[in-house]
């Protein structure tokens, strides 16, 4: 990967992720640690199938929160044991955290991030879609790897792969998206992975940039990177809708890349003051006419701004 994806890597994830230094129990009832990493050989769509940890949890150091000592096998188990059974899903974290008494360092969760980023790499090198993943721009690189943390790097998506194996950046864009049913911490990675691949479109058309540097910028927020000015603004994805009706004056309340109704609201404003056909049940960007996007990409131009694609 691009070193500036390798830097990248964390501080992108872990405003999805969190970084938790003790095991807890995700939304699929999978027992983790770190910022997202899985410990458990579980089966996530039958509960208790295999109730046991990944092998990787033993080799991490982890220690006794009071006593500092370290953990032993057994201890180790028994914590996994505690977490798996403890039905806290859909707990806070503050209440996760209170059943468990061990704890890894900071310096392990980077350890153990790097370690994990290296092997989906080497995995996803080794499928037909990602052979050529050297040379993709670094923020469809980024994108891809952000997938594979979020589903494992064997995941399945058929239209997308297909996309991949061509490079057909904004079809990527428009599969990409993970199942967001029962799962909405899943949106604000499926928004940022949508326009990763959307930049890596940018970058690639002619005359293509400098594929190894990020145009997303990790260390701003999605809304900073989306008013930053450093990349068009991307009419094909709900976020750009946004950013272009914002631009024109017409707030959707805020740039989140849901396709809500402060987003409804300043569309069909948009609409009516442009003389044109309002849609007030659009549920999603497809929902958006043609003339519409039109409308916003000449009216964006007249004021000297640049869309996407």
């Amino acid at each position: 990967m691009h070193q500036s994806v390798q830097n990248a890597f964390i501080p992108f994830s872990e405003p999805l992720e969190g970084r938790v230094r003790f095991m807890y129990l995700d939304v699929k009832s999978l027992v983790s640690t770190g910022v997202g990493n899985l410990l458990d050989a579980d089966d996530a769509s039958h509960f208790g199938t295999n109730p046991h940890p990944l092998p990787d949890i033993f080799t991490l150091p982890w220690f006794d929160k009071t006593t500092h000592a370290t953990a032993s096998h057994t201890e180790i188990e028994a914590e996994y044991q505690t977490v798996k059974f403890s039905g806290t899903a859909f707990a806070t974290l503050t209440q996760k955290e209170a059943i468990t008494r061990l704890r890894i360092t900071d310096s392990t969760i980077d350890e153990l991030i790097s370690s994990k980023l290296d092997s989906f790499e080497t995995s996803l090198r080794t499928r037909a879609p990602f052979a050529n993943l050297d040379e993709w721009p670094a923020d469809g690189q980024l994108g891809l790897l952000s997938m594979a943390w979020a589903l494992g790097p064997l995941f399945k998506f058929p239209l997308f792969q297909a996309a991949a194996a061509t490079e057909e950046w904004l079809t990527m864009a428009r599969e990409c998206k993970m199942t967001e049913a029962g799962n909405p911490g899943v949106i604000p990675r499926n928004v940022r992975n949508g326009l990763l691949f959307t930049l890596a479109g940018w970058m690639a058309a002619p005359p293509p940039g400098d594929f190894t540097q990020l145009v997303f910028d990790p260390s701003q927020k999605l809304d900073a990177n989306m008013r930053s000015g450093n990349f068009p603004i991307p009419v094909n994805l709900t976020i750009g809708l946004q950013t272009a009706l914002e631009a024109l004056d017409f707030s959707p309340n805020g740039l989140d890349g849901v396709f809500g109704p402060g987003t409804r609201s300043a569309l069909v404003s948009f609409q009516s003051a442009s003389g044109l056909t309002q849609t007030p049940t659009a549920q999603n960007i497809d929902d958006v006419p043609q003339e519409t996007v039109d409308a916003m990409v000449t009216q964006l131009d007249n004021l000297g701004i640049s869309s996407f694609p």
